[in-house]
């Protein structure tokens, strides 16, 4: 995926990325070609390879760029005192991306926000920042994938649930809750 500075390239990067998310506001990932974005994005299919890829790779770009939770740097999630204020901005970033969550369901690509969110927490220098090595690699991954899941259940459940309660839930589900009751 390109990652350069180029305006004309990140102008297609975003005209791509657009692009894709109309067609699947109306279609189902798998029926959406490479070609057909192309077409309706106005760009040559060597343009989209260039920039991206793969389509995948487009929808992961999308999530950087709009659908991004980065813990703040000096955030350290596993102690209790932040656990409160993470499970709290959690909820709201979910309820927040509902749409494109919801897409991302809808057609069985939620791994795609459990990749990006392992890898935004694995590059914040204060998340989890004082546990090293392997056992960083397996908490990152385990609140990576906790917590698509999580996202995955609300928009399954019909986003039934409130911010607040949401908020509530992961805060259990983190904090061991329902294994100390």
């Amino acid at each position: 995926m390109y990652e350069g500075h180029n305006k004309t390239a990140l102008l297609s990067q975003q005209l791509i990325a657009d692009t894709l998310l109309s067609l699947l506001r109306e279609n189902d990932y798998a029926s959406v070609s490479i070609s057909r974005i192309c077409k309706a994005a106005g760009v040559s299919r060597q343009t989209f390879y260039s920039v991206f890829g793969s389509k995948e790779n487009v929808m992961i770009y999308e999530l950087g760029r709009h659908c991004r939770y980065a813990p703040e740097p000096q955030q350290t999630v596993c102690r209790k005192d932040s656990l409160d204020h993470f499970s709290r901005s959690y909820a709201a970033y979910i309820v927040e991306n509902r749409e494109l969550i919801e897409l991302l369901v809808r057609n069985q690509m939620i791994d795609c926000l459990y990749r990006m969110q392992r890898d935004c927490f694995m590059g914040c220098d204060g998340f989890m920042g004082d546990v090293t090595g392997a056992e960083r690699q397996f908490l990152v991954d385990f609140m990576a994938d906790s917590l698509s899941v999580i996202a995955r259940n609300y928009i399954e459940t019909g986003c039934r649930v409130s911010e607040e309660a949401l908020g509530t839930l992961i805060r259990r589900l983190l904090g061991g809750y329902y294994f100390n009751r």
